[in-house]
């Protein structure tokens, strides 16, 4: 197994920010990573799926009172964030929300955009890839694939997943973290464990893969600002 460490910091973000002026932030901050301009109000009320601009231009006139941007007047893309630590490292880095831990049976939880809790990644771990999210592993089911119970797993959100893939998947109405193994027709979700008691799960009723696991980041080696980022290839 080869593992690659990289620096990324986790971000709670506490009051006084509500969960849509949260998700307003991210945005934002993703956006200007990703284009180097601000998006405009137009981009992120589609985003936030809300009918009025505003709507958006209240959440913003609050989110910079509380200190977390700055808007330059009289130009259409005119956000600016204040509380990165630099340019060069806002550039470096994007915000990954934590939707759910593993065994939630709340399904809906892959389709809410308002998050409490982000964790800040290097985007050369994201590689590209559109909509990662992370959950928190529950559990010693994959710990000899270096998942321990609390840490964080990046996913890719997809159905398109190969064999031997570590995997998201959604069985019974639960989500899980498993190996996807496919042996003619039968499939099954492999744990990764030293413990006995975890035992394979043979598929033979309607299941869904919610998603692809990119890597998890260890709640062993996390400080209190910094934690390294463990990729599992």
């Amino acid at each position: 197994m080869h593992v690659l460490y990289r620096f990324a910091i986790i971000l709670r973000m506490n009051q006084p920010l509500t969960p849509i002026q949260k998700t307003i932030y991210v945005f934002v901050k993703n956006y200007l990573s990703d284009k180097g301009n601000s998006p405009t109000l137009e981009e992120i009320r589609a985003f936030i799926g809300v009918k009025a601009i505003n709507t958006i231009v209240d959440h913003l006139k609050a989110i910079e009172r509380k200190g977390y941007i700055a808007r330059r007047k009289h130009a259409k893309r005119n956000i600016e964030l204040r509380n990165s630590t630099t340019h060069t490292a806002e550039n470096l880095m994007l915000s990954i929300p934590v939707i759910a831990s593993v065994g939630c049976d709340d399904l809906s939880v892959f389709a809410n955009e308002q998050y409490d809790e982000f964790l800040e990644v290097d985007k050369k771990i994201i590689a590209g890839r559109m909509g990662v999210v992370a959950v928190r592993a529950m559990g010693g089911s994959m710990n000899d694939a270096g998942i321990e119970d609390g840490d964080y797993i990046l996913v890719e959100p997809t159905s398109d997943v190969e064999n031997g893939e570590r995997v998201v998947a959604i069985v019974d109405g639960m989500v899980t973290v498993k190996r996807l193994n496919k042996t003619g027709n039968l499939t099954i979700l492999n744990p990764e464990s030293n413990d006995p008691k975890y035992k394979p799960i043979i598929l033979n009723h309607d299941f869904k893969v919610a998603g692809k696991v990119i890597c998890s980041i260890p709640r062993s080696s996390m400080e209190p600002e910094l934690t390294f980022e463990k990729i599992i290839n």
